[in-house]
């Protein structure tokens, strides 16, 4: 597998944001349509660097250091310690090789390390979002159901692909993982 870090957003990282922001071919044909225009990213850098009780965005780096995507998690419902997770990989030649199932297992590992009351994780994504689902599977999170109209996306709204997993459902893959040695 391959190998990533994730770290926070720094000012520095704000041209490269905005610009993939900007980047049609970058978000993806299963990314929403919704664009974050320069004004709204330095406004929220300036608020709390993406990285908030509420959400956070952490950018997805190589072995060299170069930012190759984010991924981020925010509240997924609001009478529980449940967080919604996403990635993206933003270059389309980097896609499919890995880095995005590297970028959501460091996200899980991230999250259940350091949110001690965290209990669930999920995601949505397309149903014909054939290699988020993947990357969701490969990251230890099982597919749960079809929400019918949650994801808008290109205009209109699309069924979402949910994913979970639960606290002893990631301890028991740590606990598998480090008996094999992977």
């Amino acid at each position: 597998m391959k190998r990533v870090s994730l770290r926070h957003v720094r000012e520095s990282d704000l041209a490269l944001l905005i610009q993939q922001a900007a980047h049609t071919e970058w978000r993806g044909e299963f990314e929403s349509a919704r664009m974050n225009g320069e004004q709204s990213i330095r406004k929220r850098f300036a608020e709390d660097g993406f990285s908030s009780d509420a959400a956070e965005r952490l950018l997805v780096c190589d072995e060299g250091g170069a930012v190759i995507g984010s991924v981020s998690h925010f509240n997924a419902h609001r009478y529980s310690t449940a967080r919604e997770i996403g990635w993206a990989i933003h270059d389309p030649a980097l896609r499919g090789q890995g880095y995005g199932t590297a970028a959501a297992r460091a996200l899980v590992d991230y999250l259940f390390l350091n949110f001690e009351n965290l209990h669930r994780l999920c995601c949505n994504t397309a149903p014909g979002n054939l290699g988020s689902r993947r990357i969701a599977e490969k990251a230890g999170l099982r597919y749960e159901g079809l929400l019918r109209g949650v994801i808008f996306i290109r205009g209109a709204y699309q069924d979402g692909a949910v994913y979970g997993m639960l606290r002893p459902d990631w301890e028991q893959l740590r606990a598998t993982e480090s008996r094999s040695g992977a």
